[in-house]
């Protein structure tokens, strides 16, 4: 059965990465955008294969659209910059391999969902100060920026994260 898209693991870089190609709703080259889908886990969890789960898999099977996750990695073994540098080496791979993967090189887009929300962010201001990389869209989806406490989330008693986990001393 046709799922809409098929799967393919390689490692550029040094960086595993997850590439999602249309096999319906494809469109010619021209049209069709390259997107770089970062996954959450608060920084230190989390894996490529979450783009199953995420909103991605549907932006490739109802809109055509190419997706490579990156298997950045995480910062209980890798501090800061590592993941933002296997970010941008994923980022650097889809611009080059564009026309490969069949994509439009001008209609690259990044996205990412809570800790991939806050690398999209930090990736596409990366991404424009060294000018190797034009990103035309950006979608962090609740990204994980501040770690400042709010009114909302002062007194927030959630199950697994909540005040008291994160002004544990």
């Amino acid at each position: 059965m046709d799922k809409g898209y098929t799967v393919q693991k390689i490692i550029a870089e040094g960086v595993k990465l997850l590439i999602l190609r249309p096999t319906k709703n494809v469109k010619e080259r021209s049209k069709t955008p390259g997107i770089l889908w970062i996954h959450g886990g608060g920084y230190v969890s989390g894996m490529a294969g979450m783009v199953f789960i995420s909103r991605a898999v549907n932006l490739v099977k109802k809109y055509g659209a190419v997706v490579i996750s990156p298997e950045y990695r995480l910062a209980g073994r890798a501090p800061y910059p590592a993941a933002l540098d296997d970010c941008y080496k994923a980022l650097l791979y889809l611009k080059n391999n564009a026309a490969e993967l069949g994509c439009n090189v001008d209609q690259i887009m990044v996205g990412g969902e809570s800790a991939g929300g806050g690398l999209t962010a930090a990736l596409c201001m990366y991404a424009r100060d060294k000018g190797e990389v034009k990103i035309a869209f950006q979608m962090p989806l609740y990204p994980m920026l501040d770690d400042r406490g709010t009114e909302s989330s002062r007194d927030n008693h959630g199950i697994s994260w909540n005040t008291k986990c994160n002004y544990a001393a």
